[in-house]
């Protein structure tokens, strides 16, 4: 996957070569994931360079904002010594997930198919300190949890949503696009006394395979 990545971004930064012979658009997107009732809105807008054969293949970029809203998720701990410990906020838990994502497809006269991987960004959220802690050994009168704030691919920091989808256009323009998401969030555990805050640990929650759909408008430049 990091392979992949790598050609990704390469690509992207030769898009000026890649341009010269091939046909640059503007997309926009609007959608969501749904989960157990829930539903996970996304925007995004960027740009995307497609080329071949009657420009059947695409690579793009851009900026998409995804907002997690949920109540009850428990988060578990992603490093020693806290491998055990779980987290739920009692109350509900907000964030806003802002990250550049890259998008390769395969696009057919009707058909599309592809993927998209959010590479780098920042989460937004309120510290919460209504918290159940399972497993955990040291007092919890001064815990509290916020969103960690830094993303990056694959949920490897931070808060990341991937998408693998099938798109259907309805006309040159518009199109539908429907799939899986794969939605990483994390949380960061926080001593918060009257003297520091201290970071403590990182804890994550992923959602698999969340079905979404998108309604996607292209303007050729």
């Amino acid at each position: 996957m990091k392979k992949l990545i790598l050609f990704c971004i390469i690509c992207l930064l030769s898009s000026k070569t890649i341009a010269q012979r091939a046909k640059v658009s503007q997309v926009f997107s609007l959608g969501g994931g749904f989960s157990s009732g829930q539903f996970i809105p996304t925007v995004s807008f960027g740009e995307q360079v497609s080329f071949g054969n009657n420009y059947k293949f695409s690579i793009g970029s851009g900026v998409r904002m995804t907002v997690f809203s949920a109540k009850g998720n428990t988060f578990t701990g992603l490093k020693s010594p806290y491998l055990s410990t779980t987290i739920t906020p009692l109350t509900r838990e907000n964030m806003l997930i802002i990250n550049a994502p890259i998008t390769a497809e395969y696009q057919g006269s009707k058909i599309v198919a592809g993927f998209n991987i959010d590479l780098i960004g920042l989460t937004f959220g309120k510290s919460k300190d209504s918290l159940t802690i399972n497993n955990y050994t040291g007092s919890t009168d001064n815990l509290s949890v916020k969103p960690t704030q830094f993303n990056f691919a694959l949920g490897s920091a931070g808060s990341t949503n991937n998408e693998v989808y099938i798109g259907f256009r309805i006309r040159e323009e518009i199109m539908i696009k429907a799939g899986v998401s794969f939605l990483f969030t994390k949380l960061n555990l926080r001593s918060t006394t009257e003297e520091q805050i201290r970071k403590l640990g990182n804890f994550g929650h992923s959602m698999s395979a969340i079905p979404f759909i998108n309604l996607v408008f292209n303007f050729e430049k």
